[in-house]
Order: structure tokens, then C-alpha cells, then sequence
């Protein structure tokens, strides 16, 4: 959000307690993730999360047993309900090995274009004192 342009940085330094302090605020979102950077602490110090309500029953069911469809591209869900899988979808693990990799690599141009012009805009500051020169 563009705070300058609407003048939300003005506002606030004009009234610097107005930042939703002693609101309470209820978010139904299957999207919210609680552990968010600007969900953590409000600015007065205090715990900005109060209560999470899974309202979508997340969690009851345990994901972490992998399992492979059949020859026929089923598999079994936990309530023993045949479940076809569409073989158009991609192992999302896979995805995200080659996401990772890529973005390595990045990092790496990154970090070696920064180390570069950091050698070639080297700047050396003499100062002279009654002891001698520091550098």
C-alpha cells in the first residue's frame, strides 16, 4: 500500500496511538498464516494473534503417509473412498527442488555481481593525525 501517496504516513505521525490498538479483529480465511512477520507482535508490544479456529477441520486428517495410485490411477482415501488422480498434476516436491536449485543459482549471480562491484568501487580514506597517517 502506497502510504505516502494516500497520506497514511502523515496520519499516523500526526496520531501515532491510532494503529487498531484495543481492536479486536475477527479474519475468516482459509489463507491466513499465523506465522507471518506482520502477524507476530502489534505496536505497542502485544501479541497481534489472540486465537486461531480452524474452521475447515484442517489438521484431523494425517497427511503424512505417502501413497502411490494404482494401475488404474486410483487410490484409497481415508474414509476408503476410491479417489482417482488426475495425471495431469505433478509431484509438487519436484516442483519445488527445481524452484529451489534455480533460485541457488540466483543467488549465487547475485552475490558474485555484488562481490564484483564491491572490488571495483573500493574507496580508501586516508586521515592524517599528529601520530601519522591511518588508514
Amino acid at each position: 500500500m502506497p502510504k505516502t501517496e494516500i497520506g497514511a504516513d502523515r496520519f499516523l505521525h500526526s496520531h501515532p496511538h491510532y494503529d487498531g490498538r484495543g481492536a479486536l479483529i475477527a479474519i475468516f480465511d482459509s489463507g491466513v498464516d499465523p506465522a507471518a512477520a506482520g502477524l507476530q507482535v502489534s505496536s505497542d508490544g502485544k501479541p497481534k494473534i489472540i486465537d486461531i479456529l480452524g474452521c475447515t477441520e484442517s489438521g484431523n486428517i494425517d497427511t503424512s503417509k505417502v501413497v502411490k495410485a494404482n494401475a488404474d490411477g486410483c487410490t484409497s482415501g481415508a474414509s476408503g473412498a476410491s479417489l482417482v488422480i488426475n495425471t495431469s498434476w505433478k509431484n509438487p516436491s519436484e516442483r519445488k527442488k527445481k524452484w529451489d536449485e534455480k533460485n541457488q543459482e540466483e543467488i549465487a549471480k547475485a552475490v558474485k555481481q555484488l562481490t564484483d562491484f564491491d572490488q571495483e568501487h573500493i574507496k580508501v580514506f586516508v586521515k592524517t593525525s599528529r601520530i601519522g597517517l591511518i588508514f
